[in-house]
């Protein structure tokens, strides 16, 4: 819904609604002037819904003049991930995983044209690759995120390369066809690279993760910087990822049968 279609009580929702999602992109907070600026609003109104917020603890004003997400959210985001399945049955694979490879290890989800990333297990080294628990990425320019995008609808697909591929780094594939002939090469192989096309100087190796109907449920990754994560490591590194991806993928109860075993295949063919 978007300010314009709603109506009434539901139209403030919907403007507040938008101030939140602005707020949690700025991380460092902003001015007012600014807020009233980017959510397109009179500035009464955005006064307003911000006392409202602030009164609920959905916002928080810092003493220099910031408007900052409010603790409130940070209860709801932390009730939304507990509530998660997949977050739950992946849990101890993640951190056997990132205990082996002593890298950084993720879990992530569909959000969008993004990748959400809904769990994380760090690497005990200093170095490592700068992400966090709700954070998101392009999906066709990590690990995490190339793992899901290949076994997506051929519609979704084609949804997604109709608009603009954004350019991380000189690495980043923003052709099409360049990145579907990609897909098919992490499909074939069954794990996904990140060469250097989403941070510089961090590579990450993905895999997929399907229900008990063999449906897409998300991805896990391993991610580290390139000194530590050469062509050699990856190679050893893959087949951990694979494994733990099929791990949470049984527990999830996928491959029951034969048929939700054919399923994802069935699902990817026409990409």
């Amino acid at each position: 819904m978007t300010i314009g279609d709603a109506t009434g009580s539901a139209k403030a929702l919907v403007k507040g609604i938008a101030i939140i999602d602005l707020l949690a992109s700025h991380r460092k907070g902003l001015r007012l002037t600014d807020l009233v600026g980017r959510v397109n609003l009179p500035r009464g109104t955005v006064v307003r819904l911000l006392n409202v917020m602030i009164e609920a603890h959905l916002v928080r004003h810092s003493a220099d003049g910031l408007y900052l997400l409010g603790p409130r959210t940070a209860i709801w985001g932390s009730e939304f991930l507990n509530s998660l399945e997949l977050r739950e049955v992946a849990s101890d694979v993640l951190a056997r995983l990132a205990e082996v490879s002593n890298e950084t290890c993720h879990l992530g989800v569909v959000e969008g044209r993004s990748v959400l990333y809904i769990d994380k297990v760090e690497s005990p080294h200093s170095l490592r690759m700068v992400s966090r628990v709700g954070g998101t990425n392009p999906l066709h320019c990590t690990g995490l995120g190339k793992a899901l995008l290949a076994f997506l609808p051929a519609e979704e697909f084609d949804r997604y390369v109709a608009e603009p591929l954004e350019r991380r780094t000189p690495n980043t594939i923003v052709a099409p066809d360049i990145l579907r002939a990609e897909l098919q090469r992490i499909r074939d192989r069954g794990y996904a690279l990140d060469d250097v096309e989403n941070e510089v100087g961090v590579r990450c190796i993905g895999a997929p993760i399907f229900d008990h109907h063999g449906t897409l449920a998300g991805s896990i990754s391993l991610a580290g910087p390139t000194m530590r994560m050469t062509w050699e490591r990856i190679e050893q590194l893959a087949s951990p990822v694979m494994e733990a991806a099929r791990e949470i993928s049984a527990r999830l109860g996928y491959g029951l049968s034969d048929t939700t075993k054919a399923q994802p295949c069935l699902r990817t063919a026409r990409h």
